[in-house]
Formats: structure tokens, C-alpha cells, sequence
């Protein structure tokens, strides 16, 4: 991977932007170019947009996952033996070791928590600008200065391995090993940065880590607000975020904390769950993205649009939230009518926070269309309120599901933290 490639990107990254005729201005630049290469690189892509003009772009017929691995091999813009890369991916996943690679693409899965496992492949190319990338918006201080970086994942990166230098050192840390372990390592290694999923992060606040960092990053999970107030109390400090999945890097926090898009590299549309209130399904156009394009990909996850502008000034788009995933909707049977109403998790979230005043962390598990399961630390909580759902259950006008308390069960490892997910399909 080149070095500098890295470097030319983190440079020409601009920290903020001071108005939207900028971001515009690089986005239609970028869509036009990148609609061209893939037309012609991409046999997907050619039939998918087959009569449909170049700067309709932003009209042409959504994909989403399943599309994606359901037509991979034709959707890549350079012809890969897909079976091939997923026996790769997988002996990678078995051995732990993801340094091979088909040639100079690296190949890798998802973690899966959407039912299905997506995969990626990346160019070394790609590999040295997405490192320049995050750098620049996840990096305090200089590029030119020494920097420690912790990474807690559940799979190592060819990425990470390569930009290291003299001045910028990695560590990764398994997730598939034992959290004390980690620990140990951690404390051990002296990080400037650590970036991990807030789950482990929310451990190592409850165990009060000694740990010293100048920077916390959440990442691979949705960061939820008992999560992030505990981990801010404890280590005095704001946790960050970088907002990504398998499709790209959506969004990274300014210094205020608060997540801004990442639209100097993909255009994101919105497909509105409710305009009002501000909730909506991202669909991400990553105009930088070659190898494997993502354009007009429909993201299951719904987001919070922010209201009010960010002291920071940047002119990229704000969120207040990543409230959930589309799968985690619970699915509540209706009163005087056949079918479901959809209850969306911030409702769900509100509920539970109202159970008890005491509640340090919590998971709600729709297991079937007549019982929810809420499991609830510290245990042994008494005078359990259920006020909070019955509010939801009349707003709704659903009928009332049966509610479970039972022992928190969710441990910090390679499984994703879901503190709202609903455990059955219709």
C-alpha cells in the first residue's frame, strides 16, 4: 500500500468545510465521473441502469445487501472469482490471520448482524485513501506527529498493517479473545488513541480501567445513551464516533461529539421513515469507491437528522442519532384489525429507561409477536414500572404483549451489542 497515497489524501481532506457549495460541488464532480467508470466496469451496474441517462443518476433503481451478493461477481468492476475469495475470507475467519489477499484486492465478511454476511473487496489504492481518510477526520494533531492507535475488532485489516510507519503504530486487538486479556494488553501498550465497539468500551468503564487516552473512539456498534454516559463519566472525556459498515464510512464526530456525514466522499439521500420527526433510511452513493461500487445502496439503519446547526460550523450534514436497524422494529399485533404496527426502537428504548430509575444497562428482545424480553442490570431490581410501555401500547393502539424481566445475559466479544432487536420474523 503506498504511503504516500495516504498522505496526499489525509492533506487534501479539509477538516471542515465552511459552506455546502463546496461539498456540492465535489459530490457532482465525483458522481459524474464515478457513473461513467462503473457503467462501463461494472456488468451489474450496466444492466441495472440499462436507458436510464447519467445525470439521472440520482433517480436510477435502489440495491440494497441481498441485490449485492445475490449478483457480486458481475457487480465488481474487475473480474474476481468470488467462490475463490469467499474460501479466503473464510480459512481468514478460522486462522485468524487476514493478511492474504487475490492479487492486490483484500477480501473480508461482515459481522453479519443484519441475518445476512456481506462481503467487501478493496484495492491497495482504496486501502491508502480510506487510511488518509480516517486519519484526517479521526486524527488529533498531525499526521507528521507520533500516535499510538488501539483497535478493538472483531477481525484485523491488510489497511491497518500497512499504514503503520515510524510514526503511526497500530495495535489490534482480537475481540475473539478474552476481555481481560485485552485489557491487559491495553494497558500494557500505552495508546494515544483507542477506537473499539462501546460495549467493550462500557467494560472497561464498569471494571474502572486505569486506562489514560487522549482520545476514545466508538465504533461497530450503535452507541447507545446509557453506553455513552457511563464511559464519559468514568474516563472524563467525550467518546467519538465513527459511524461505518461494510458499505462505507458514513460519518465521524467533530470536536463537539456530534456526527457529521462524510459527504466529500458519498452522496447520502434520504428515504424518509417519518420527515417530521427527522428519521430516515440513508441511501449512499460512495463516489471514491471502485473496486466494489456502492451506489444508490438502500442501508437498513435509520438515523435521527439534526435540527439545529453544530457550534464546530462544518457545513456537512448532522445527526443526532443512529437509532437502530430496520430488523430491529418491533412488531406489535394490532387492535380490531388483522396485521402489525411497527414500533420503532426509540420508543422501545424510552420504555425501558422508565422501568426503573437505577437501570445501568439494559437489552429488549421481541422473541415472538406476544412477548418481549427485557433483561436489566443492576438484577434484582424491585417496584419494576411498565407504565413507559403502556403509553407505547395505547399511542399505537396495539394490543399488549406479555413482558419477561430476566438476568442480563450480553457479553462484550466478536458478537455485536443489539440492546434492541427483535428475535423472530413473521
Amino acid at each position: 500500500m503506498s504511503k504516500l497515497t495516504t498522505l496526499f489524501r489525509y492533506i487534501f481532506t479539509p477538516k471542515k468545510f465552511h459552506n455546502r457549495q463546496k461539498i456540492e460541488k465535489i459530490q457532482n464532480r465525483g458522481m459524474k465521473k464515478q457513473i461513467k467508470f462503473v457503467r462501463k466496469n461494472s456488468p451489474f451496474f450496466a444492466r441495472h441502469w440499462k436507458g436510464l441517462p447519467d445525470d439521472e443518476w440520482s433517480k436510477f433503481p435502489l440495491i440494497d445487501k441481498s441485490i449485492m451478493m445475490d449478483n457480486l461477481s458481475d457487480l465488481l468492476t474487475v473480474r474476481l472469482d468470488v467462490e475463490e475469495a469467499k474460501v479466503l475470507a473464510d480459512n481468514a475467519e478460522k486462522t485468524r490471520d487476514f493478511s492474504p489477499k487475490i492479487g492486490p484486492y483484500s477480501i473480508g465478511y461482515s459481522s453479519g448482524t443484519s441475518g445476512s454476511r456481506g462481503m467487501h473487496f478493496v484495492s491497495e489504492k482504496e486501502q491508502s485513501e480510506w487510511a488518509g481518510f480516517m486519519l484526517a477526520r479521526g486524527l488529533d494533531g498531525s499526521i507528521f506527529s507520533k500516535h499510538k492507535i488501539g483497535l478493538i475488532l472483531r477481525a484485523n485489516s491488510n489497511t491497518f498493517e500497512s499504514v503503520g510507519s515510524s510514526r503511526i503504530e497500530f495495535k489490534f486487538y482480537d475481540l475473539m479473545k478474552p476481555l481481560e486479556e485485552i485489557h491487559e494488553s491495553i494497558l500494557r501498550d500505552k495508546l494515544d488513541i483507542l477506537i473499539g465497539p462501546p460495549s467493550v468500551l462500557r467494560y472497561l468503564a464498569d471494571v474502572k480501567s486505569p486506562l489514560k487516552v487522549k482520545k476514545l473512539v466508538s465504533a461497530a456498534e450503535v452507541l447507545d445513551e446509557i453506553d455513552r454516559k457511563q464511559i464519559e463519566q468514568h474516563f472524563g472525556q467525550i467518546v467519538h464516533q465513527f459511524y461505518s459498515s461494510t458499505e462505507g464510512e458514513i460519518a465521524a464526530t467533530c470536536e463537539h461529539g456530534t456526527l457529521h456525514l462524510n459527504e466529500e466522499i458519498m452522496v447520502i439521500q434520504k428515504q424518509w421513515v417519518d420527515e417530521e420527526k427527522g428519521w430516515y433510511h440513508p441511501i449512499i452513493s460512495d463516489f471514491r469507491r471502485k473496486t466494489q461500487p456502492i451506489i444508490r445502496y438502500r442501508l437498513n439503519d435509520i438515523l435521527v437528522t439534526s435540527k439545529k446547526p453544530c457550534p464546530c460550523g462544518d457545513a456537512r450534514e448532522s445527526i443526532e442519532a443512529v437509532m437502530g436497524r430496520q430488523d430491529d422494529i418491533f412488531l406489535i399485533k394490532k387492535i380490531g384489525e388483522e396485521g402489525y404496527e411497527q414500533v420503532i426502537p426509540d420508543f422501545i428504548r424510552r420504555a425501558v429507561m422508565q422501568m426503573h430509575p437505577s437501570i445501568t444497562a439494559y437489552c429488549a428482545i421481541q422473541k415472538s409477536a406476544d412477548e418481549i424480553e427485557v433483561q436489566l442490570l443492576p438484577e434484582g431490581l424491585e417496584n419494576i414500572s411498565y407504565e413507559g410501555f403502556d403509553q407505547v401500547w395505547q399511542k399505537m393502539r396495539t394490543k399488549t404483549p406479555k413482558i419477561t424481566v430476566a438476568d442480563y445475559t450480553f457479553k462484550p466479544s466478536a458478537t455485536k451489542l443489539r440492546r434492541i432487536r427483535r428475535d423472530f420474523e413473521l
